[in-house]
């Protein structure tokens, strides 16, 4: 969910949730299930619910805003477009 703009109209702060409709139209997740994270580069976006994988290390933090508290934060060093290619997971039974 879309926090704060550039001046090019790319995301610079955002709430990063659970499921595509969180905080839009039904009461936001629980705090311990959102993550505020900061991208000063900007992020550019095609849609609202395009899933895509970010990285950094997670942090403690408590933001809060009149749309929702999120109880972690980070501020984004990449990110990559989430396709059903680029991030199934192996799993390998343990003998």
């Amino acid at each position: 969910m879309p926090l704060e703009f550039n001046d090019e109209r790319s995301v610079t702060q955002f709430f990063l949730v659970p499921y595509f409709d969180a905080c839009i139209h039904v009461l936001p997740p629980p705090s311990n299930q959102i993550i505020f994270v900061s991208y000063p580069n900007g992020l550019k976006l095609d849609s609202l619910y395009d899933p895509f994988w970010i990285s950094d290390i997670l942090k403690t933090s408590v933001v809060k805003n009149e749309t929702a508290t999120a109880s972690y934060a980070m501020q984004m060093q990449s990110y990559e477009i989430y396709t059903e290619e680029c991030c199934q997971l192996t799993i390998q039974p343990i003998n």
